[in-house]
């Protein structure tokens, strides 16, 4: 056990990475508990609008009036002084400056030109504001061309763009799944958490025993390739192991209570995610990249999972050739089976266990490669070849 005892000493002087990306999860896990589980609801925000008409038409009034249903109206007048002092000091977000000809235009189905908006810079308030004037604009010219009256018109679209309708979000959770809101947001994502803290400590620990000194030195002893490469997964296990059980004890603080119900699956899925942590480390450390190259791999391999996969956006709003790519990644099956547990889609067992069963794959898969090819790359043939060189 030579080379694994090598390898814990040089380990122990490289915690500092690891030691950083579980402190900052950890912090972001106690906020995401704190506040994930509230019960607000999302509430719309009036503006504070200006509006000059100079058409002052029934159509227009009407357009003012639609206006004011969701949003504080200020009474502003046409001086451009205090126009612009109240939109240099944010008292009002936009002015919108109905133009004469407005009615006119309305009603031959035109809307270029129809409204001006003075606003300081670009912001939220002013898109917003942008986006209501055109969707009116166009309700009324569909309702115009549809052959209705200008009054019908008018009438029709603010009646359409100021209805309400009841959304109810459909959840798939039940009182036995054994996640709260801050429990399934925390797995979701220890994906990421795992790749950069393990990636970002064993690398360099695994460059420093990829030395050509070192690699020498053990091929000319009795350690067969695949014995000294068994030993740097069993050194690295221990560390990932150490790592995986610490974030396990903080899900276990944040969520109150020990792990239940389907929470037990959520720890196994994690567990094999750590593994296929490991096995892309030793995978990549064996190439011997340098230092500025193993940073941008790292990073390529973290934030790629992460935004291809599902960890930072959820695979919903993945376009389909995103999500179809993103099958060949440990990571997808990973964040699809955790949907599943915390309820986001609908749970099935058996899907559950082929997610689980693919990322096992995935991490037998590049460890059986990586012990072939260090076995090839570190063996006693390939070292004469190279010294000859």
């Amino acid at each position: 056990m030579q080379v694994f005892k090598a390898f814990m000493k040089v380990l122990r002087k490289r915690l500092f990475p690891a030691l950083m990306y579980v402190s900052v999860f950890v912090f972001i896990g106690i906020t995401m508990a704190k506040f994930g589980d509230s019960d607000s609801k999302f509430t719309a925000t009036e503006l504070s609008i200006g509006i000059i008409d100079e058409d002052d038409t029934a159509a227009s009034r009407a357009f003012a009036d639609f206006i004011g249903e969701n949003n504080k109206i200020l009474d502003l007048g046409d001086d451009m002084d205090v126009i612009t002092d109240q939109l240099y000091h944010e008292y009002a977000d936009s002015v919108i400056v109905i133009r004469k000809g407005y009615s006119e235009k309305l009603a031959a189905g035109e809307t270029d030109g129809i409204f001006d908006i003075y606003r300081v810079h670009e912001s939220y308030a002013h898109v917003y504001c942008e986006q209501m004037l055109d969707e009116y604009a166009a309700a009324v010219k569909a309702y115009t061309t549809a052959g209705m009256s200008l009054d019908e018109a008018v009438k029709g679209a603010g009646e359409a763009l100021t209805a309400e309708s009841n959304v109810t979000i459909e959840t798939f959770d039940d009182n036995n799944s054994g996640f709260s809101k801050s429990f399934a947001s925390y797995f979701q994502f220890l994906p990421y958490i795992l790749i950069s803290a393990i990636m970002s400590t064993l690398c360099p620990v695994l460059l420093v025993m990829n030395k050509k000194e070192i690699r020498y030195r053990t091929n000319c002893s009795s350690v067969d390739p695949s014995t000294y490469t068994l030993q740097i997964f069993a050194g690295s296990l221990v560390f990932v192991m150490s790592v995986w059980l610490i974030l396990m004890g903080v899900g276990i603080f944040l969520d109150g209570s020990f792990f239940h119900g389907r929470a037990w699956a959520a720890v196994l899925n994690s567990l094999i995610f750590a593994f296929i942590a490991t096995a892309i480390s030793v995978f990549v450390s064996t190439f011997c990249p340098g230092d500025n190259l193993l940073n941008l791999i790292i990073q390529a391999v973290g934030l790629g999972m992460s935004f291809f996969c599902g960890i930072f956006v959820p695979q919903s709003v993945l376009s389909s050739s995103v999500v179809s790519a993103s099958r060949f990644l440990p990571a997808y099956w990973y964040i699809r089976a955790n949907e599943m547990l915390c309820g986001k889609v609908a749970y099935d067992f058996g899907s559950v266990a082929i997610c689980l069963a693919i990322e096992a794959g995935f991490a037998v898969a590049i460890t059986a490669i990586t012990v072939l090819i260090r076995k090839i790359r570190y063996s006693s043939s390939s070292i004469l070849t190279a010294v000859k060189a």
